[in-house]
């Protein structure tokens, strides 16, 4: 597996050119949430993946929200495509082989830090936002299992809609999670929480 890196300059260039992105090709983005998160504790945050622009919004959460150190969990072979991004917290995963193990053993070493952050998208694929009931992948288990008092899960969904305008609006629902901590538990809380956000969404 390939460990996470954070170079401050890549991390500069990073937050500055996707903020200056996000100024063109976004009208607004409106953050939704009643977490609290002690600073004694750690964040698994497990977001919805369906565009080229979720790791800079997890990014941006774990700076400006949850004020944590970024760590993302994304698949080896994209990683290495864009290896920069190995320098601004990324790390490897690779499904499906005996490698995955190193991954989530890597994960819970992070979860150890009150500091950090995690992102995992649970799917492991990328779906389009109007898909709701897609199956976690079964290794999140061997990150949530256990002893893990340590740190909280968030639960994040994020929608697009442009309602009358040129460019969209970027909606981000944060809740918190305090279930058990199992997979099938984990997974219906999220579908769950994700319909609720669909229906505010259809309220504004």
């Amino acid at each position: 597996m390939i460990k996470a890196r954070h170079n401050k300059l890549y991390i500069w260039f990073f937050w500055t050119y996707f903020r200056f992105l996000q100024k063109i090709y976004f009208r607004k983005m409106t953050i939704i949430s009643t977490v609290v998160v002690p600073e004694d504790k750690s964040v698994l945050l497990f977001q919805n993946h369906f565009s080229w622009w979720d790791g800079y919004w997890s990014y941006r959460l774990s700076r400006e929200i949850f004020k944590r150190k970024f760590y993302v969990m994304m698949d080896e072979q994209n990683l290495r495509n864009r290896m920069f991004l190995n320098q601004v917290g990324v790390f490897s995963v690779q499904k499906n082989s005996r490698d995955l193990l190193n991954s989530l053993i890597y994960t819970s070493e992070i979860l150890k830090d009150p500091k950090n952050l995690a992102t995992i998208y649970p799917t492991g694929v990328m779906l389009t936002q109007h898909e709701q009931t897609s199956h976690f992948q079964k290794g999140i288990g061997r990150i949530i299992s256990g002893d893990t008092n340590h740190f909280a899960i968030v639960l994040a969904v994020f929608l697009i809609d442009y309602f009358g305008f040129a460019r969209p609006e970027i909606s981000i629902y944060l809740g918190n999670y305090s279930g058990e901590r199992t997979v099938e538990a984990l997974e219906a809380a999220y579908h769950s929480f994700y319909k609720s956000c669909i229906l505010k969404q259809t309220e504004k």
